[in-house]
């Protein structure tokens, strides 16, 4: 029988005692038992030897051990392929709520290790300076969007998941998937989350271009549609230095991008309405229920909205356009028409706002009060197609005098031509015994294109 060191001290011990080297009293310290229950363990080894520092129940399974059928069902689910990626946790929760088997998750994780179906993971602690909570719902709300194919291969491309949770309790308090992280999706969620819950007191989120500033053209800073709406309803936007800043949000992503994505692959989701349905559901109220925690101050910080206020128009793209003498206003290169009705108060080069709102609808907006303009009737002679333009003659190309290099270069080179080839004619004459042919001199030029320099006869 193979002991362990603490059985083979009280071994050590048993022995002393019984040989009465160490007294009863002294034996019964060490051991850390009572008088009595040291004569029993010095009666069993005397008895039975070292087996009486052995428990009796070593060696034998537990009464409260699972039955060995649960053991099985649970690691040929942790090898099924749609489970395969599961951690321990999050399998522990499919058995209870999809099979009801009720394992407990640092059981399932010690059979998952003996199989060779899970491996030790151990993280490098980072030193970060920790941020204390807001006090109350409503103080602060971490607003962040996460790119990552959520749907996995049953949707082509990634989705993005934007997502809303509370400082102080960790809630989640909005969440939708989207098709691109772009500003009109980011628009359509927070104009949800206002009208859901109210006005935050402020927002953090990072720097983005639909929440930071853009540059003009002039070189100025100037707000964008978010942070302007927002401050026009008195939430203040923080912009974050670092992801570490906005630790909370971005851990979420990190549990959503593990639990989230496996519990769509159980449940065969596989488009984006369906997740969005699942997500109002299924993970929202789970994460509220699970990691959620109770603020320091119970209080809710947000606050109603202005009695009146249009969200819509509120997060609205805006451009200002100038009446014209017609009183027509031209945007997207087309022409408005200002009836006569809803003319009062605007006169010639007034400024008219135009409002793209996030359904493409235009709105036009002088000063507070919206107009109901028409399309302007177009002019049948502005209208007509354009006549094609008569194609202009191309010029011919110049033709160079005869004192330009190049007639210079031409001439001379077929001056050299002939005479090689005169002189050719007359080698081969020679070796032959014929008479050496007649040379013949080059053709005399007359007008522009002669020779420079060469004479010219004139008749008599």
């Amino acid at each position: 029988m193979e002991l362990s060191l603490r059985e083979r001290d009280r071994v050590s011990v048993l022995r002393q005692v019984s040989e009465g080297v160490l007294a009863g009293a002294a034996g019964a310290v060490r051991l850390g038992v009572t008088r009595r229950h040291l004569r029993r363990l010095v009666r069993g080894f005397e008895a039975v030897g070292d087996a009486a520092a052995v428990h009796g129940l070593k060696g034998r399974p537990s009464n409260r051990s699972l039955p060995a059928r649960v053991r099985e069902f649970a690691l040929s689910l942790a090898a099924d392929p749609l489970y395969a990626d599961f951690g321990p946790t999050l399998l522990a929760e499919h058995l209870e709520r999809r099979f009801g088997v009720v394992v407990s998750p640092d059981t399932l994780r010690r059979w998952m290790l003996e199989a060779g179906l899970w491996e030790r993971r151990r993280r490098r602690a980072r030193h970060r300076s920790r941020r204390p909570r807001r006090a109350a719902l409503g103080e602060l709300g971490q607003w962040d969007s996460s790119v990552h194919p959520w749907l996995e291969e049953r949707s082509p491309g990634d989705q993005a998941l934007i997502s809303i949770h509370d400082d102080a309790t960790s809630r989640l308090l909005m969440a939708r998937f989207v098709a691109r992280d772009n500003g009109a999706e980011n628009r359509r969620a927070i104009i949800e989350y206002l009208g859901r819950h109210g006005r935050p007191v402020a927002v953090y989120t990072d720097h983005a271009g639909h929440f930071g500033q853009w540059l003009s053209k002039k070189g100025e800073r100037t707000g964008t549609i978010i942070s302007r709406a927002l401050g026009a309803l008195g939430v203040e936007v923080i912009l974050a230095g670092s992801p570490q800043a906005k630790g909370r949000v971005e851990r979420s992503f990190g549990t959503a991008q593990d639990r989230l994505v496996k519990e769509m692959r159980v449940e065969g989701i596989g488009t984006l309405e369906a997740a969005n349905r699942f997500l109002r559901d299924y993970w929202v109220p789970f994460w509220n229920e699970r990691f959620a925690v109770e603020p320091a101050d119970p209080r809710d910080a947000h606050r109603p909205l202005p009695a009146g206020v249009d969200l819509e128009a509120l997060f609205a793209e805006t451009e200002t356009r100038v009446v014209g003498r017609d009183f027509t206003i031209r945007f997207a290169n087309r022409r408005w028409q200002i009836p006569e009705r809803e003319a009062g108060g605007i006169v010639p080069s007034a400024e008219v706002v135009v409002e793209r709102r996030l359904d493409d609808d235009l709105r036009f907006r002088f000063g507070e009060r919206y107009l109901d303009v028409e399309p302007a009737r177009q002019d049948p002679a502005t209208t007509a197609a354009p006549r094609a333009k008569p194609a202009k003659p191309r010029p011919a190309p110049p033709k160079p005098g005869p004192d330009h290099p190049w007639r210079k270069h031409f001439q001379a080179s077929a001056q050299q031509a002939i005479a090689r080839r005169s002189l050719r004619r007359e080698r081969e004459g020679i070796s032959n015994g014929n008479q050496p042919p007649r040379t013949h001199e080059p053709p005399r030029r007359r007008g522009k294109n002669r020779t420079p320099g060469e004479d010219i006869s004139i008749a008599p």
